[in-house]
């Protein structure tokens, strides 16, 4: 009777079942094979990077895929432009703003969100949704007003003449503006 090995090996097409029977009805435990030459495989040799030199990953993924502008200046490259932009103001009257907002801060734009003759329920609700918005985009919102709203896209602020007009506009009530 014949092995299990030798049955996998004639099973397999490594051995001719007549060779088998020929070596002595496949009662072998080992098989004829040839062996071939072992060979010393040396590991790979990984160069150590330098003790002072510490590589970190940017702070978000999304943050390093998203196209920024930059400017080359004495103190060198990744210095990111001021942005002088004209806020738009929504007044909130349903919560379909929510989407013009949204709108707004894709396209880098500040918007004062101006709830102050809003339904509490609704107003909660566009304050969900631009918070959700300002994470996903990581931009930030801040209350500058009893019933109103600043929604700054990423890397945008506001400068103090902009703040200046929005207090003339009466949708800006913080003191923090110069006068």
């Amino acid at each position: 009777m014949s092995s299990l090995f030798s049955k996998a090996l004639v099973y397999l097409g490594l051995v001719d079942e007549d060779q088998m029977d020929e070596e002595g009805g496949g009662d072998r435990q080992q098989p004829d094979y040839i062996e071939a030459p072992t060979r010393r495989v040396e590991p790979r040799r990984v160069e150590a990077l330098p003790q002072s030199r510490r590589v970190e990953p940017p702070p978000t993924s999304r943050a390093a895929t998203r196209p920024q502008s930059r400017y080359e200046g004495n103190e060198g490259v990744g210095l990111v432009r001021p942005v002088e932009v004209q806020s738009d103001v929504i007044l909130v009257e349903e919560f379909g703003d929510a989407r013009i907002l949204a709108d707004r801060v894709r396209e880098r734009i500040p918007v004062v969100l101006d709830m102050r003759e809003s339904d509490h329920d609704l107003m909660r609700r566009v304050i969900d949704f631009s918070s959700g918005l300002i994470y996903a985009l990581d931009g930030s919102m801040r209350k500058v007003g009893d019933g109103l709203v600043v929604v700054l896209p990423p890397r945008v602020t506001l400068s103090r003449d902009e703040k200046r007009r929005l207090v003339s506009l009466g949708v800006y009530e913080l003191d923090d503006v110069d006068h």
